[in-house]
């Protein structure tokens, strides 16, 4: 790191000098030090030196003059200025050819200008760069910070370290794509897979920022490659492609590393307000799902911001991860950073087989369901949701081998105001689905008449309070005694009331199947002799066996929260003996 010898030549100081030979080479010669030398030199002379001479220890003898020329030249010295008017009063013209032949600068200078004046101000001038160079980082990185608040692009800030290194830049993010940068990307993997891991090779190995980063180069290319990490966590990798001759200086790698830190920044603000936007997403969709009353004017500034067209027709469909909970007491490689991500993996997933069943997709998750709207229409309705699931299924496998999933597949509708009703029916084809057939199944919830009907009468809410009001007491009494009154109602029904058969299938004697069926009659406030309370306690258990009503909602939709005593029927010696 030095100055260009016609920066040093452009001083108000030496004005008066001239420059002899090679002035083809002022802008390529590098003075890095500055040094006042008389015959001998020896090994007094440095690289890129700039020598000052009077020529005082040749006494005025042109071929020791020559060989004093020589020998500067060969000790590495950028420039060698002379003093004439006392001791050298002209450069000889053998020592002008010598210098020209090698492109070695020398200057006259006139006798009047002290040397200890021009030492000075290359000395100062020498500072003042080297103390610019050692804030150029810093100032790259308030232009890096300010970029990133004014929202700019991540390739414009791989711009900002090109222009400023003179080289290029490919950024990767976490998941492996490219982000930002022009250098060449097949290049740049080729060079990846001869990566090692050993260090940069520089001048003080142990520096902490060359610790980070790895080199490898071929005969034209040299790749530098820093990981770019925010808070510990991997974020991406940023790589840097110049000439295989180059060395990087402390500075430029210091560049180097602001750029990592901004990419690393940008990564973390980025991720922030996409999860951000991604909440506002899951509760709007959440309102459209549950049926909250928002205004039109809202529900079109919402659509519009996150370009969604709700004027399309949808089918719902509810999915749940049955197991990841016990997967995760299971197996201590689910630590919290993976199931983070997992989330992350099942949006993926839908969102990959959305686009390969080219179909718009609408996600939200509430708890452990997943809640989908996706683009159908009524000749393919079935067909392309199927289909859906399949690519969903078969790209989760990988991702999530060990984890079981259940569906629910709604009613299709069109438009945003049937968005609730197809939710309700899908959330109660999931749970009459896994109620019924058990986890890792798709319910559908035009699948059956029976399961149709049943599902209609599930989610309506007059049917779900004359359920309550005549299974909850049986659910109760089930747990706390473990009679399992429900059952034996079920099989009771199933043998058309015959006692004695009855009494067989569930081996039991027949005095204790009596006293069951009365306790239902008990607690139910229904006789089972009467076919209407018999129908419509059969009806009852079957709409709760969907599994749309939970237990603990069942208390709070008893009618006026009591279960109405019934008028007992008496059980005849004939009833008895059917």
């Amino acid at each position: 790191m030095g100055l260009a010898v016609e920066n040093i030549i452009n001083l108000p100081l030496l004005e008066g000098a001239s420059i002899v030979t090679a002035k083809n080479r002022l802008s390529e010669r590098i003075v890095e030090w500055v040094s006042v030398i008389e015959n001998p030199v020896e090994n007094f002379v440095r690289d890129n030196e700039f020598v000052l001479s009077t020529g005082i220890g040749c006494y005025g003898d042109p071929f020791k003059l020559l060989k004093f020329v020589e020998d500067v030249y060969n000790s590495g010295a950028s420039v060698l200025a002379i003093a004439t008017g006392r001791h050298v009063f002209s450069i000889p013209a053998e020592i002008i050819q010598y210098a020209e032949a090698r492109g070695f600068i020398i200057m006259e200078i006139p006798w009047e200008i002290r040397f200890a004046d021009i030492v000075h101000e290359i000395m100062s001038s020498l500072m003042d760069m080297r103390r610019d160079k050692a804030d150029r980082p810093k100032d790259i990185q308030q232009q890096l910070i300010q970029m990133i608040l004014e929202g700019k692009s991540i390739g414009q800030l791989a711009e900002l370290i090109e222009r400023e290194l003179e080289v290029t830049v490919l950024i990767f993010d976490e998941k492996g794509r490219c982000a930002a940068g022009s250098a060449n990307t097949k290049q740049i993997q080729r060079l990846k897979e001869e990566e090692t891991d050993k260090s940069i090779e520089i001048r003080d190995s142990h520096h902490p920022m060359h610790a980070r980063a790895r080199k490898v180069d071929d005969e034209d290319n040299q790749l530098i490659h820093f990981t770019i990490k925010s808070n510990g966590a991997y974020k991406g990798d940023y790589y840097l492609l110049c000439e295989a001759n180059r060395e990087l200086a402390l500075q430029e790698l210091a560049i180097a590393e602001q750029g990592v830190a901004a990419a690393a920044l940008w990564f973390s603000r980025n991720n922030a307000v996409m999860e951000a936007e991604g909440r506002m997403q899951n509760e709007f969709l959440l309102s459209l799902a549950m049926g909250h009353q928002m205004s039109a004017d809202h529900i079109d500034a919402h659509a519009e911001f996150f370009r969604y067209d709700l004027s399309l027709p949808y089918d719902c469909i509810v999915g749940r991860p049955e197991n990841l909970e016990r997967l995760i007491l299971e197996n201590p490689a689910y630590e919290k950073p993976t199931l983070e991500r997992i989330n992350t993996f099942i949006k993926d997933g839908m969102l990959y087989a959305a686009e390969n069943v080219q179909r718009r997709l609408l996600y939200a998750y509430k708890n452990a369901d997943i809640i989908i709207f996706l683009e159908t229409s009524k000749e393919t309705g079935t067909d392309t949701a199927n289909q859906f699931l399949d690519l969903v299924e078969r790209r989760l496998s990988h991702l999530l081998p060990d984890v079981v999933f259940s569906w629910g597949i709604g009613r299709r509708k069109d438009g945003v105001w049937e968005f609730a009703n197809s939710f309700r029916k899908a959330k109660a084809a999931l749970d009459m689905g896994r109620n019924q057939m058990g986890i890792g199944r798709r319910t559908y919830f035009d699948e059956t008449q029976m399961n149709r009907m049943l599902l209609n009468l599930a989610i309506t809410k007059e049917v779900q309070q004359i359920t309550s009001s005549i299974v909850a007491p049986l659910v109760e009494y089930d747990e706390q005694k473990g009679m399992d009154l429900i059952h034996t109602f079920t099989v009771y029904r199933n043998h058309y009331g015959n006692v004695s058969q009855t009494a067989r299938k569930l081996n039991l004697h027949r005095q204790s199947l009596l006293y069951r069926l009365r306790k239902i009659e008990t607690l139910t406030g229904r006789s089972l002799a009467d076919p209407d309370h018999s129908f419509l306690l059969e009806l009852s258990i079957r709409v709760w066996k969907t599994g749309v009503q939970k237990q603990e909602e069942m208390s709070d939709n008893t009618i006026d929260g009591k279960v109405r005593k019934p008028t007992i029927a008496k059980w005849s010696n004939e009833e008895e003996e059917r």
